[in-house]
């Protein structure tokens, strides 16, 4: 168990140095957008003065493209949980797997441990993107998290593709890798998270997907 709380601070370490390089490439690309788009400005003064309207068009959906390109690798305020989606969101594009986030903030984390909240989201997004490999037919993964309306909860959801006929969780061989053992750990690992923060946890299977959700109680982000 001390071994697997040393991976999770490892992690989280590891999560804070990436959180800071991606800010830096970050602002390198903020400030050539600016650059540039002081020049696009001018453009668009002097095709205004022509009336030249669908160039100016053209222009705007370039900035807005570059605009785009910069923000996506902003998902939330938290230093840790933003690297962390970024991370996993590349690893999944680079296995073929679809992951779409819907993050609501604020959120508030002041109550939650970095390396509990690393270990938690690591788990289900690393479980949800190896059962979407395996599953037949990839439908992708969505993952959610909100303040709850009705109190001062944080909700997570996540769904994700799962092979039917092949019950995820139970170990079995696919080439070298031992497929369903570390899931099985992994799920373990939130499951204890979600009860030391006395927190809610269900999950279940239909229809081919999984679905799991948690409720986390947090209080200083509401009382401050």
């Amino acid at each position: 168990m001390e071994n697997a709380k040393s991976a999770s601070r490892d992690e989280c370490a590891r999560m804070r140095e990436k959180y800071y390089q991606d800010l830096d490439v970050l602002h390198e690309e903020y400030d050539t957008f600016l650059h540039d788009m002081k020049h696009t400005m001018r453009a668009i003064a002097a095709l205004a003065r022509e009336g030249e309207v669908d160039e100016i068009i053209s222009l705007i959906d370039k900035l807005d493209m570059s605009l785009g390109r910069i923000e996506q690798g902003i998902f939330c305020g938290n230093k840790v949980l933003n690297a962390l989606l970024s991370e996993r969101k590349s690893y999944a594009e680079e296995a073929g797997v679809v992951m779409e986030y819907d993050i609501t903030e604020p959120l508030y984390f002041e109550d939650i441990d970095d390396v509990d909240l690393c270990s938690l989201v690591g788990n289900i997004l690393d479980n949800a993107i190896e059962a979407e490999k395996q599953s037949a037919e990839r439908e992708g993964i969505w993952f959610r998290m909100k303040m709850a309306r009705e109190g001062c909860h944080i909700i997570i959801q996540l769904e994700n593709s799962y092979n039917e006929t092949e019950e995820n969780d139970k170990i079995r061989t696919v080439g070298t890798e031992r497929v369903g053992a570390k899931r099985g750990i992994g799920l373990r690992s939130v499951r204890k998270i979600v009860r030391q923060y006395g927190g809610m946890i269900e999950d279940r299977k239909e229809d081919g997907r999984f679905r799991i959700k948690i409720l986390l109680p947090v209080r200083s982000g509401w009382n401050s």
